[in-house]
């Protein structure tokens, strides 16, 4: 502690405190206060904006900076410095300090980090809550471990990919609030950590701890079978986390299977955002449309984490999806009784975090109330789903949402319908729940009843019908008499408190049932404290139990919601199968489709790797390129998450994993431009894509001049068409790409059609066959209010470019008559003496050409000429 000059006895057990937890902020239990001292004041004071002080001068003079809150508002104080990113132990007082031999002795009773918080106040909403550990490897793929402890869900196993790429990938449907990472001795710790910082700017990151031993680890992770190695040191380095942090809560936790019996669609951090799956791609807007705000119609805590994993996590298996697809149908087949089942999920509780907080010893009396009535209550769901015969996966979430009845009568004897705000105010059970506890309150009550009946008899004896009994917390009980009648007070009355207008006594009696009262709330308190600690005991044996029926709680209010919107907004049933088809007849977008009602324009797509499996995009700026393609990825991860569509009819051959390229960001404290970001997105799409992917990419190459942006966006093309040979959507405003098309049997061309009339140009948004050779940006700008003089400009220089053949690519469908090296130069056809500069084409193979080389090549044709161009690989 720096700038702690006093070594106190306090400040000595403090900073020993400090030293067993080191990385921590401790908030250290003084009085009624969690105080810190020296450099964590300057710190707490700082961070929270409360009052730094210091502490009284000790025998040198030194004072000790000292900055604390109050005890009852901590959770307040502690929401807020997890959300910053803190890890906080708190240590209590242990022992009572008017029995304390010298110092209080003191002990850490509680961590808190941003992964492993349970209470409500803290988490600030239903969402999941993951603690993640990312295991590198020393070649390959490496592993994950996630746990949300509030829900009790484990998750594990391979990374998508080899690298930070592949755990990165792995990770983002998680959005890990904190992530512990380990990498092998010599493997590029950098480069990880790096990567985690920048792709979860505001998780907690820290290096793993040491792996705990197998037997350590929860039950259902003892006993999966076939667990890859390095999979399991993640799960047990993850462990050795929580042993530290929730050791009580750590064997109640269960391992859950992401994506069923199979494989999932892989969402990286990109295509989650680019598609504003769970969050607007804006992060100035945190509050934008999103997809998860679209499909909002869950009623229930676990429903909308459900519905918010599935979207991130898609399956990518016929059969389990087929599942969801059946539920769905039949949940709709229903009818009315659609609206039974909701209105019974409606108003459960989050009987999941109720549960963990009963693990964790976090839980308030008063949360054990929604927790005996929320799984009262879940049986009016099994009910409302037994109106009709259930099957499939349907059938086996009413099997999983069945309450044991031990646990009911459990909670139906223990919990009184008005328990107390805590533990220590007394009246945690019902009576007739503990023996102990209430043969206590029966000495307690009885005492009280020879209290009421002593002051009776008192005021017979003395003739003072004014005279009570009363009881304060500084001198307990006592007899009070007003000053008129003190002349008649007995001689056995002692006196012990004078006030303005009476005089207050005690007595022998009165002593002895003072003491008799003290005892029975004294054992009944203790007694009530030893079976509450008893009673979550039993309780504990059926945490894992009300998590899984929490679950199949958000499992089926996922599927209701599914069929709620299906019937509500017309949507269809999708065909997912294991062909290469991807088919959309009259697709809208789910978002904007709210916003813009029946002025939304549908649109079909029709993608087959075997065939037309590469579309090229064209239209003027603010057609509906990006919005078109953006239709097709959330129709694809709506399709495969098992929710039915908006389209008229759609077949979907099974995609394994969704890349995005789209918007135009850059990274300037790595040192990345915009067209570095740009071109990174792409070399990653074209090293992992296959032919079970689905590609959207949006104006590649716009980020560098006309000649690299086109020479890259058309090599990024036939590689996709020739080697990926993924379904690929591809927007691009050089339309020279259009001509070269009609070269590849599985690409084609389409366009965003706009009308031009008197008053301007109309933006159809219709998807139509063929390509166009017009962008109207000068028109875009005059929408968005550039200046009349310098739209004036554009206009005079836009047709002097047009009338000389330079180098818009919007515009270069005719022969160059400027300068040499145009556009025109890739696609048309070269002028007369230009034989050597037609050999060095013919010498580049574009089929074996990666966009670098493709780049390199141009750039020495431009700078040596033909003699200059390096070779291309084999002559074609």
């Amino acid at each position: 502690m720096s700038d702690a000059g006093a070594t106190t006895p306090l400040i000595e057990q403090y900073e020993g405190v400090r030293a067993r937890y080191p990385g921590h902020l401790v908030l250290f239990r003084v009085g009624d206060f969690y105080e810190t001292f020296g450099d964590d004041a300057h710190l707490l004071a700082r961070e929270l904006e409360i009052v730094l002080t210091a502490r009284a001068p000790d025998a040198r003079g030194d004072r000790t900076p000292m900055a604390g809150v109050p005890h009852h508002a901590v959770d307040t104080y502690l929401a807020r410095l997890v959300r910053k990113g803190y890890k906080v132990a708190l240590c209590d007082q242990v022992e009572d300090a008017r029995f304390a031999k010298g110092l209080v002795r003191r002990e850490v009773t509680r961590v808190v980090t941003p992964g492993t918080v349970v209470e409500d106040g803290i988490l600030a909403g239903p969402d999941h809550s993951f603690l993640a550990v990312a295991l590198a490897a020393e070649r390959g793929p490496g592993a994950y471990s996630a746990v949300d402890i509030t829900t009790g869900e484990w998750y594990h196993g391979t990374a998508d990919g080899a690298g930070p790429d592949g755990l990165l990938s792995t990770l983002a449907p998680f959005a890990p609030r904190e992530v512990l990472w380990h990498v092998p001795r010599g493997a590029d710790e950098e480069s990880l950590v790096a990567a985690l910082r920048r792709e979860f700017p505001s998780a907690r990151l820290e290096p793993a701890p040491s792996a705990v031993a197998p037997e350590e680890l929860p039950e259902s992770l003892r006993s999966a079978a076939d667990v890859p190695e390095l999979v399991g040191e993640a799960d047990r380095r993850l462990a050795a986390y929580l042993r530290a942090t929730q050791p009580r809560i750590l064997p109640t936790l269960t391992l859950v299977a992401r994506s069923g019996a199979g494989r999932r669609l892989v969402l990286d951090a990109k295509t989650l955002r680019h598609l504003e799956i769970l969050a607007p791609m804006n992060p100035d807007d945190p509050r934008g449309p999103t997809l998860i705000g679209a499909f909002a119609a869950t009623l229930t805590p676990p429903g909308r984490r459900t519905l918010a994993f599935w979207l991130a996590n898609p399956l990518a298996e016929p059969g389990p999806i087929a599942e969801r697809h059946d539920a769905v149908a039949s949940l709709i087949a229903r009818g009315a009784g659609l609206e039974g089942i909701r209105g019974a999920l409606r108003g459960l509780p989050d009987l999941a975090r109720i549960a963990a907080r009963v693990a964790g010893r976090r839980v308030r009396p008063g949360e054990l109330v929604p927790l005996r009535d929320g799984l009262s209550a879940v049986a009016t769901v099994r009910s409302a789903l037994a109106t009709a015969p259930v099957s499939g996966l349907l059938a086996e979430l009413d099997r999983e949402i069945d309450v044991p009845g031990p646990l009911l009568d459990l909670l139906a004897r223990a919990v009184p319908d008005a328990p107390p705000a805590t533990v220590e105010a007394g009246g945690l059970f019902r009576p007739g729940f503990a023996a102990e506890v209430d043969r206590w309150r029966d000495r307690e009550l009885g005492a009280l009843r020879d209290l009421a009946e002593l002051e009776r008899r008192e005021q017979e004896r003395t003739g003072i019908r004014t005279l009570k009994i009363a009881y304060n917390q500084v001198f307990g009980y006592y007899l009070e008499v007003t000053r008129p009648h003190l002349a008649r007070v007995p001689p056995d009355y002692r006196r012990r408190q004078t006030v303005a207008q009476a005089e207050r006594f005690t007595s022998d009696r009165l002593e002895e049932l003072e003491a008799a009262i003290r005892e029975a709330r004294e054992g009944a308190r203790a007694a009530e404290a030893e079976r509450w600690e008893a009673f979550l005991t039993e309780l504990d044996r059926h945490v894992p139990t009300v998590q899984r029926i929490a679950r199949a709680v958000g499992a089926l209010d996922a599927l209701v919601a599914f069929a709620h919107l299906a019937e509500a907004r017309g949507y269809v049933r999708p065909i997912v199968d294991g062909s290469s088809t991807l088919v959309i007849r009259d697709g809208r977008h789910p978002v904007l489709e709210r916003e813009l009602g029946a002025r939304f324009v549908p649109n079909d797509t029709e993608l087959d790797a075997e065939d037309a499996r590469l579309l090229v995009l064209t239209g003027p700026n603010m057609s509906g390129k990006s919005t078109y393609m953006r239709q097709v990825g959330v129709i694809v991860v709506l399709a495969q998450a098992g929710a039915f569509v908006p389209a008229r009819y759609a077949q979907v051959g099974i995609v394994t994993q969704l890349f995005t390229r789209m918007g135009f960001t850059d990274e300037i404290g790595r040192g990345k431009s915009s067209f570095m970001v740009e071109m990174t997105e792409v070399a990653e799409i074209l090293r992992e894509a296959d032919g079970r992917s689905l590609v959207l990419l949006d104006e590649v190459g716009r980020g560098t001049s006309t000649f690299d942006g086109l020479a890259i966006a058309w090599a990024t093309l036939r590689h996709l068409h020739d080697v990926t040979r993924a379904r690929t959507v591809l927007a691009t405003h050089y339309h020279q790409l259009t001509d070269l098309v009609g070269g590849l049997a599985g690409a084609r061309n389409a366009h965003l059609a706009a009308r031009e009339g008197g008053d301007g140009i109309v933006f159809l948004h219709r998807l139509v066959p063929g390509s166009t050779d017009r962008s109207y940006g000068v028109h875009v700008a005059r929408l968005a209010g550039v200046p009349a003089d310098v739209l004036a400009e554009a206009e005079r220089l836009l047709k002097s470019l047009e009338s000389e053949g330079v180098a818009l690519p919007a515009r270069s469908r005719a022969r160059p008559r400027g300068p040499r090296y145009t556009q025109a130069v890739l696609l048309g056809e070269p002028e007369s003496g230009d034989d050597e500069l037609r050999r060095a084409l013919e010498r580049l193979d574009p089929d074996r050409l990666s966009p670098e080389e493709a780049l390199a090549a141009l750039r020495a044709l431009r700078a040596g000429g033909p003699r200059a161009a390096p070779p291309g690989g084999t002559a074609r």
